[in-house]
């Protein structure tokens, strides 16, 4: 039986600091390998103590310009990731595949739902959107807001994103010293012998706000006021904890991919009770040569964790993960990639380990094996 909201809330931020304190310690070793046979054991720590860690590309932190968009969370938010995922990868697929809950499904959705409405609204007139949206970028989902806020920065000048917005029939205002792009209600000219098209707001929902020449906010359409709220909360008040030791995280960690936070009582689709907190990290892995060069944003191979603190008994929790499997019209590789993620109770919490070679991420990537 869930625990009633008030109490569940109050659970969940005292197990949230646990969490955050034990996300400092040395992640067990030798997760599961997706290639692992279908109904191997997940290996322990004492199964094998001398088992190294596996090698990380050797890259630089993330860069000033990069952490950037982390100064725009909103310090309130209760759910919150730092994103810097290759384009062909599927946010939500890897979402999915380690079980986080729907919530928390929401904030990996974000993005790609942004790019494809932009592509929409903007069409032949610009190049597409994931070659002048950079990859790093925060997505949040604040308490009182309706839908998800997302900041990212933009690789071409401000001049031809507004040239860009203002084709697909979008109208600029000034409110509160930010200049803030709104759809029209109506279909912009059609080109001589082409068909009338749609109007903005029923393509592209969302506004967007300038918060420097090459930083960029979206917000939904349906939010209440100006629905700059979130982001000069995150530009005028201090950070929160959480805030904080993301940043700390993405500056030191030099291969790290996503790092994502939800907390409070949330429907989880596999379990029979609700979950507290959600964690997931994710973080570029080389299953061979640790000296060989790659792109920055070459995922190569993933090193992935999730933690979950369900509110319910949390032995049934990890047994109940053991045994979930894709939900619709999965195909074999993709059940196989659910069965390989190794669940283990750790305290009041489920820690789900896996390792993905990079030819095992086919079906994860935009169009592939789903």
């Amino acid at each position: 039986m869930s625990l009633a909201p008030a109490s569940a809330m109050r659970l969940s931020t005292c197990l949230l600091a646990l969490l955050l304190a034990a996300c400092g310690r040395t992640e067990p070793q030798g997760p599961r390998s997706a290639t692992a046979p279908a109904g191997a054991p997940a290996p322990t720590d004492a199964a094998d103590p001398a088992a190294p860690p596996a090698p990380v590309v050797p890259a630089a932190p993330a860069t000033p310009d990069e952490r950037r968009v982390l100064a725009w969370l909103d310090p309130d938010s209760p759910a919150v990731a730092y994103m810097r995922l290759p384009a062909d990868l599927e946010p939500e697929a890897l979402g999915e595949l380690f079980a986080l809950p729907p919530r928390a499904l929401a904030l990996l959705r974000a993005p790609l739902s942004l790019e494809s409405g932009l592509a929409a609204l903007v069409g032949p007139a610009a190049p597409p959107p994931e070659q002048w949206l950079a990859r790093d970028l925060v997505v949040m989902q604040p308490v009182l807001a309706r839908g998800p806020y997302l900041v990212r920065r933009l690789l071409a000048p401000r001049a031809d994103v507004e040239a860009w917005l203002r084709s697909g029939g979008m109208q600029v205002d000034t409110v509160e010293g930010l200049a803030v792009w709104t759809p029209g209600q109506s279909a912009p000219e059609a080109p001589v012998d082409g068909a009338p098209g749609l109007a903005p707001s029923l393509v592209f929902p969302w506004r967007l706000v300038f918060l420097a020449d090459d930083l960029v906010g979206a917000f939904s359409l349906t939010e209440m006021g100006n629905g700059l709220g979130p982001l000069t909360a995150a530009r005028d008040l201090p950070p929160s904890d959480l805030t904080r030791m993301i940043g700390e995280v993405v500056a030191a960690d030099p291969a790290l991919l996503l790092e994502l936070y939800v907390q409070g009582a949330m429907l989880h689709f596999d379990l029979s009770d609700d979950v507290g907190v959600a964690k997931l990290s994710l973080r570029r892995l080389v299953e061979a040569d640790g000296a060989r060069s790659l792109p920055r944003h070459d995922a190569a191979g993933i090193d992935g964790e999730v933690i979950l603190q369900p509110l319910g008994d949390v032995a049934d929790a990890a047994a109940a993960l053991e045994a979930r499997a894709p939900a619709g019209a999965a195909t074999d590789v993709l059940r196989d990639l659910y069965k390989a993620v190794a669940y283990s109770q750790d305290g009041p919490v489920v820690r789900g380990r896996l390792q993905l070679a990079a030819d095992d991420l086919a079906p994860l990537r935009r169009g592939g094996g789903r």
